[in-house]
């Protein structure tokens, strides 16, 4: 794609054209190759450095020389400029501007010439971003992973330093693992492998690629052991995604006429189990799990975040089959409903495209996009729509509270208490999130310990105890979660079965409040 797109906007005259790389020489090589399969004979080609000028001459090594000998050059050069954002970025100085607006002119009409500017990053001014043209660098595809990856293992194959595959289905992947990865990262992967192991193994790929994608910022590798077994309630929605599951791992499907899923949006109060979903359907899929923070996208240099996103969807769609996580995406989108006013606009052109890769992205990779929102505000409607199911997680019920105290009780290797406390605890959780109920396990834990260093046994009383001091968020955020509530209502599919928990029952007087918080111990 970047060698189509780049030949037809040089053979098309575009004067001037920005590349972002995340690998400075492969990409030139890209470019110079493009260039000598031009017309036959190839278009003329140069390339400019800071430390050595023209062509490695030393000739024009200033930034202000870089336009004569441009012009000198003979008709139709391609000359690349390396890093010169450095130059055009932030409060470029007028004779730069200038000089990039004069030849624009110039080598667009009667002086032909296609200036390419190859940068790691995108940064441009203002007065720049009508003239320049981007096209980003991709990162190899599956098959020219496929290709690196069977050149590097027949050498070592070759050189008795590798016994080869022990299976094929090691091979695919090692392959699926390195998606994302740039060619030097492929090659550095396999490499670290050999070396550590004498063998190639997926899972230090996936580990290289991890730090790889935590190095950026803004894409997390986030491995996760967990299944669905560990959500508490909820089980309208894990039904739900039990049928999706089924649609995606059998390839009648496809022949059935059923498009990939596009994912779910997870909508709920704070600590109701939508972060935990989300990293349980990727367990559950048994697909690497991304997160993708996009408040790391947004940068103060106009025009900077929106190239960002770009590259992220080239990472993106290079890392399927996945799982992107979306973390509390109202944060992102704020002031995407609004008017941008605040931040020039950057976060509506962000929203912009988000929505319309969600949209168009393609068809043949499998992203399964993750959404959570503990609210509502600066959600826009557009949005919503490019899932295949939005769900309201509530506040668990009497019969969810239980389940989810039994979880966490289970997981640390407690025994359940009788069904009277059981009954007593469920009924001091009224309201509380499943994150809350986690708390109050924790805190009696503390309390049994406290209690009896040498011999600390956790018991029912202690649970209780926990229960009464807790104050549940539910009960100051009561009027914002029932407006949620009620926006749910005909908008949202209902994640949890039974009578959503009251929150009127929840305005407990001072006095009351103050008397059950500590139950008696003995």
């Amino acid at each position: 794609m970047f060698a189509e797109d780049l030949k037809s906007y040089i053979k098309a005259g575009q004067p001037l054209i920005y590349v972002t790389a995340l690998e400075l020489p492969r990409a030139a090589y890209s470019i110079e190759t493009i260039c000598k399969s031009l017309n036959g004979e190839g278009y003329p080609f140069h390339e400019w450095k800071v430390t050595t000028g023209w062509d490695g001459t030393g000739t024009g090594d200033s930034p202000d020389e870089v336009f004569d000998q441009i012009d000198k050059f003979g008709e139709n050069s391609v000359c690349l400029l390396y890093n010169f954002h450095g130059f055009i970025g932030e409060n470029p100085d007028m004779p730069t501007v200038q000089n990039f607006i004069d030849g624009y002119g110039r080598w667009k009409g009667f002086l032909p010439r296609t200036v390419i500017v190859l940068s790691p990053v995108y940064k441009i001014a203002p007065e720049f971003e009508r003239l320049f043209l981007s096209v980003p660098y991709e990162l190899p595809t599956p098959l020219q992973i496929e290709e690196i990856v069977e050149v590097v293992t027949d050498g070592w194959i070759e050189q008795g330093m590798f016994s080869g595959w022990e299976s094929d289905e090691d091979k695919k992947r090692v392959i699926a693992n390195a998606g994302g990865m740039t060619e030097n990262e492929v090659e550095n992967a396999l490499a670290l492998s050999l070396a550590k192991t004498r063998t190639v193994d997926p899972k230090i790929i996936m580990s290289e690629k991890a730090k790889i994608l935590e190095s950026a910022g803004v894409l997390e590798y986030t491995p996760f052991d967990g299944d669905m077994s560990s959500v508490g309630g909820l089980q309208l929605l894990k039904d739900w995604l039990t049928r999706r599951k089924k649609v995606i791992f059998d390839s009648r499907s496809k022949d059935f006429g059923i498009a990939n899923p596009k994912g779910v949006f997870l909508l709920g109060p704070p600590g109701t189990g939508k972060s935990l979903t989300a990293k349980c359907i990727a367990q559950e899929f048994g697909l690497p799990l991304i997160k993708f923070d996009m408040s790391k996208v947004f940068s103060k240099f106009v025009g900077s975040s929106e190239e960002r996103m770009r590259m992220v969807f080239n990472q993106i769609e290079s890392l399927a089959p996945a799982v992107l996580w979306v973390d509390e995406i109202e944060k992102a989108m704020a002031g995407a409903s609004g008017g941008g006013e605040m931040d020039s606009g950057v976060s509506k052109r962000v929203y912009g495209q988000m929505i319309t890769w969600m949209e168009e992205r393609p068809k043949d990779k499998l992203i399964y996009i993750v959404a959570t929102a503990n609210s509502i505000q600066g959600l826009p409607a557009p949005l919503l729509r490019r899932f295949d199911e939005v769900f309201w997680t509530d506040l668990p019920t009497d019969s969810n509270r239980e389940e989810i105290l039994k979880i966490h009780l289970s997981k640390r290797g407690k025994e359940i208490p009788s069904a009277r406390h059981i009954n007593k605890i469920t009924t001091l959780t009224q309201g509380f999130s499943g994150a809350e109920i986690e708390k109050v396990v924790n805190a009696a834990l503390v309390d049994a310990f406290a209690e009896s260093p040498e011999n600390p046994v956790l018991e029912g009383k202690h649970l209780e105890v926990a229960s009464s001091e807790l104050i549940p968020q539910a009960r100051l955020n009561r009027e914002e979660i029932e407006s949620s509530r009620m926006w749910s209502i005909g908008r949202c599919k209902q994640a949890q079965e039974g009578e959503p928990v009251r929150l009127d029952n929840l305005n407990i007087d001072k006095k009351n409040l103050m008397a059950s918080r500590r139950v008696n111990l003995n």
